[in-house]
């Protein structure tokens, strides 16, 4: 066992995470998985926007970086066109200093994307988005289209308020979920439609309030219907008045509380743990992924294979310490890096091979600070580097937090380890303090029902119940609401998906015993919660 330098915790250094390490000449890591996951997160605004002008054209922009940040910002358009060429920051390495100093130097000179929002159709306003059409400040998301304040969503349509789903079409405030059909308010859901406020049920359709169904019809409350006094019953909830709704959501979750829940959701994995896998082999300390092969302590990473300690990745192989990389092959310690292979210790590149310490990047290759060589120099210059970085200690070490262009609650940290003011200054971490213009008083009183809920709504300023921050009902809002008869929210899009990502289990596993069979188990369910925890074989002999 090791302890880790950051926050002295014993954790294991497995044979299987020397082999990989062996791979990129690497040292074993000096943080445990906790504290390399939260450093990592500290560089990545998912949430955070700002309205700022662009450092080129002066034009105001949408942007994940505030009008006090050290670094140049140019819109997307900008950065992409031929008025943007990093290789003129081309800089030589300078063997008397450390290579962090000098990558945060070129960092704060080379312009950076305000949004990473990659063929946006009519989608402006999203962020580490990817090919989405008709979308409105929606982050983390792929192939979406007509959706609204989603986060990690690929393929869906027509969802509002979702997160972590994947092909759902006419959803509300689902999550954990796989292929929905105009569901609301359900959770770790699959194969099913017009669920209202259900939790693991696959293959159902017009269910209300149930917990672990298997291929129903027709239940209220895991009690079977008729057609017609289904409906009847779900038309007496009256769900679409706003203090009825907060009713029967308090009710189902006390309901929830006391059966027996799934050590883990977990869906045709072999020799895999973690939480929220498909169809995953040999993946340890895996969570929210699909389709994976022989990956450690990775994050929201999908048909990938041989990566460690990644967040954020599609199609990659053989990748050590990322962050919001896509296409990437043999690349290691590099934030939001594209399309490209044998790139390290880089940050926003694109289309490009055999980078080291480079920044702003696009289909280049044999660059080492933003300087290009021929594949000799490249490779001689690299291998110097290196062993420098071995001497300074830095070699094997993701970025220091120093170089973060964000503060501590900008960033998606402070969703997976929150930190008051004080205690986030206290650990060396910069805050960034509300803007009391955004925090006006609401004047608007939102009627109860959302059928008396008129078009004047989207000219109010609200302030949210929670934060008190305030924010507004859009057009298309209202529609998808009354189309749906879904209550208007009282909360901002931020508290809404706060309350959505605390409703999930932490990502961490505890050994615990079955709570019928005492067979042990690893699950994210802490031994001191209440619920009572089943393994895999007899959790399936409690649904129906």
């Amino acid at each position: 066992m090791t302890n880790c330098k950051n926050c002295q915790k014993s954790f294991e250094v497995r044979d299987k995470d020397r082999v990989f390490y062996k791979k990129f000449d690497a040292p074993e890591p000096t943080l445990c998985p906790d504290c390399r996951f939260q450093k990592r997160l500290c560089f990545r605004n998912e949430r955070t926007f700002y309205k700022r002008k662009s450092s080129l054209s002066d034009k105001s922009i949408i942007s994940i970086y505030n009008e006090d940040a050290k670094h140049p910002v140019y819109s997307a358009e900008e950065w992409w066109s031929d008025k943007h060429d990093a290789l003129k920051f081309g800089q030589d390495f300078d063997f008397e200093r450390p290579f962090f100093e000098q990558f945060q130097e070129l960092l704060l000179k080379v312009p950076r994307i305000g949004l990473f929002n990659v063929n946006p159709t009519n989608s402006e306003f999203c962020q580490q988005a990817y090919d989405n059409k008709n979308c409105y400040l929606c982050v983390v998301l792929e192939k979406c289209e007509d959706c609204m304040y989603i986060s990690h969503i690929n393929d869906c349509s027509d969802c509002f308020d979702c997160s972590y789903m994947h092909y759902g079409e006419l959803c509300y405030d689902c999550i954990d979920s796989n292929k929905l059909y105009g569901c609301i308010g359900s959770q770790s859901c699959q194969n099913s439609n017009d669920l209202l406020y259900c939790y693991d049920c696959i293959g159902c359709k017009n269910c209300t309030g149930c917990y672990g169904l298997r291929n129903k019809e027709y239940f209220i409350m895991n009690e079977a219907y008729d057609k017609e006094g289904y409906f009847e019953k779900l038309k007496s909830l009256e769900l679409n008045k706003y203090s009825k709704f907060l009713n029967a959501k308090r009710f189902f979750d006390r309901f929830t509380q006391g059966l027996p829940h799934r050590a883990n959701r977990n869906l045709n994995c072999d020799d895999s743990d973690g939480n929220y896998l498909i169809n995953c082999q040999r993946a340890h300390e895996c969570y929210d992924s699909f389709e994976l092969q022989d990956c450690a302590y990775c994050t929201w990473i999908f048909q990938s294979r041989d990566c460690y300690d990644v967040y954020g990745l599609g199609h990659g192989e053989l990748v050590l310490e990322g962050l919001g990389v896509e296409a990437v092959n043999h690349c290691a310690f590099n934030t939001f890096v594209s399309d490209s292979s044998d790139v390290f210790y880089s940050d926003c590149c694109f289309y490009s091979h055999n980078l080291f310490g480079c920044a702003g990047l696009k289909t280049q290759k044999y660059c080492i600070f933003n300087k290009q060589y021929s594949p000799e120099e490249y490779e001689k210059l690299r291998a110097r580097i290196i062993e420098h970085m071995r001497k300074t200690g830095e070699w094997g070490e993701f970025f220091p937090v120093s170089v973060s262009p964000y503060a501590y609650n900008e960033t998606a940290a402070n969703y997976y380890y929150p930190l008051e003011k004080s205690a986030a200054l206290a650990a060396g971490y910069r805050w960034k303090d509300p803007d009391k213009r955004e925090y006006l008083a609401q004047t608007f009183e939102i009627p109860d029902d959302v059928q008396e809920t008129d078009s004047s709504i989207c000219d109010e300023l609200l302030a949210c119940i929670d934060c008190r921050k305030n924010y507004k009902i859009m057009p298309k809002e209202l529609s998808f609401y009354k189309r749906q008869n879904i209550a208007v929210p009282r909360k901002c899009p931020d508290c809404r998906y706060r309350d959505r990502f605390n409703s999930r289990n932490p990502r961490f596993l505890w050994d615990r015993k079955c709570g019928k069979c005492s067979v042990s188990i690893k699950t994210t369910y802490a031994p001191e919660r209440e619920e009572k925890i089943y393994c895999e074989e007899c959790y399936k002999g409690v649904v129906s």
